[in-house]
């Protein structure tokens, strides 16, 4: 009979060496040959990758680096799961403390390596290049059962996929943990397959791009690159907004110029930043959405030393805003350029961020000395 052995968890994190060495020779948590029967839940994604050209896989091709990212658990999205290994061992003899992140707890689970193929396989009448391996849950994991990761190569076109199956259900251990398992953790399952496809597709793309691997995207922390591009969605909200409030009618010509100019860059690096997000499995914040356009519009309340009238003031807080704003934009997209994570464009939106900011401060200073001199005509009496 299996003995029991109940999840470890902390809050803060500690002992990860000592808890990966405890795993050599632990048993698993299941029988596997029980997956056939009922009780079990099956998992299936999968993610188109960059393709090659027919035939073979390509040296330092997409198969090859998607290959590469699978076999050191990359596109985990380490929000989800973070995974501790000895980098030394092969694949195939490897034991890994898999930290799963819930509810703030660090949750410490286990498990080993049970396949690692390398092979041609035929469906039909076509041949594929696959790269596969899986693991399998061991005592004290809050799941039990087996997950495969594998890296597709059709050789008849050069489509190249990655794929992951598991078979799981609820450990067999206390009711409390069986219950917090089936609240949670099979929102968990789903999301973790939903961000490793997307994961596996983005980092992907940026290794071919960037074969020394600048800004090691292979660590990459999805959620909070999330959780960044989210904020500064916010703020391209309220530049936009800005924007269509200084091309209103009455306005000199040049900042209405530049206010059009401002709105249609505004516009652009929010889609550039939504499709983003969505390759992150994410999407704008509609609460950060709100907060930036009502902050906009309480700015329009700011009295600048006029109540009836418009105040010669408004342009240069308004350009001092955009400012702000601008070297805000310019900084996400200067940021995900030195990441090699953003689109092939990241370093041109960024200079364009950098041209507006200088063309905001001359309108500025010409607006700030416009408001603070006071026009005089030939006789020396105000205009």
């Amino acid at each position: 009979m299996t003995r029991l052995r109940f999840p470890e968890f902390d809050l803060l994190g500690g002992h990860v060496e000592g808890r990966l060495q405890s795993l050599h020779g632990r048993p698993l948590n299941f029988d596997p040959d029980a997956m056939a029967g009922p009780g079990w839940e099956h998992d299936d994604y999968r993610q188109a990758l960059p393709a090659e050209a027919p035939g073979p896989h390509e040296p330092g091709g997409s198969w090859e680096t998607a290959v590469a990212l699978s076999r050191g658990y990359a596109f985990a999205d380490p929000s989800l799961v973070e995974a501790r290994f000895d980098p030394a061992v092969p694949l195939e003899e490897r034991d890994m403390l898999l930290i799963l992140h819930a509810l703030g707890a660090r949750i410490y689970a286990g498990v080993r390596v049970s396949g690692v193929v390398n092979e041609t396989r035929t469906h039909g009448d076509r041949e594929a290049q696959v790269f596969s391996w899986n693991y399998r849950t061991l005592e004290g994991h809050v799941e039990a059962g087996q997950r495969d990761f594998e890296v597709w190569k059709w050789l008849d076109t050069g489509e190249v996929e990655f794929r992951t199956h598991a078979i799981s259900r609820a450990a067999e251990t206390s009711p409390i943990v069986q219950l917090g398992f089936r609240l949670l953790g099979r929102h968990k399952q789903v999301e973790f397959g939903r961000r490793a496809c997307r994961r596996m597709a983005l980092l992907t793309e940026v290794n071919l791009q960037h074969p020394d691997g600048a800004g090691s995207p292979e660590i990459l922390d999805g959620h909070m690159l999330a959780l960044y591009l989210r904020d500064h969605h916010a703020l391209l909200v309220a530049m936009d907004e800005l924007a269509g409030r200084m091309a209103g009618r009455g306005r000199p010509d040049d900042l209405r110029r530049f206010a059009g100019e401002l709105g249609e860059a505004a516009g652009d690096d929010r889609a550039g930043v939504e499709r983003l997000l969505e390759r992150l499995d994410s999407e704008p914040s509609p609460v950060r959405h709100a907060a930036a356009w009502s902050f906009e519009k309480v700015g329009r309340l700011k009295l600048n030393g006029r109540i009836v009238r418009p105040s010669p003031l408004a342009p240069v807080t308004e350009l001092e805003g955009c400012k702000i704003l601008l070297e805000s934009d310019r900084a996400l997209w200067s940021g995900l350029a030195h990441l090699a994570i953003g689109p092939a464009d990241s370093a041109e939106r960024a200079r364009r961020a950098q041209g507006l900011v200088e063309a905001a401060e001359q309108l500025r200073i010409d607006a700030f000395h416009g408001a603070t001199h006071h026009r005089v005509d030939a006789r020396g009496d105000p205009r």
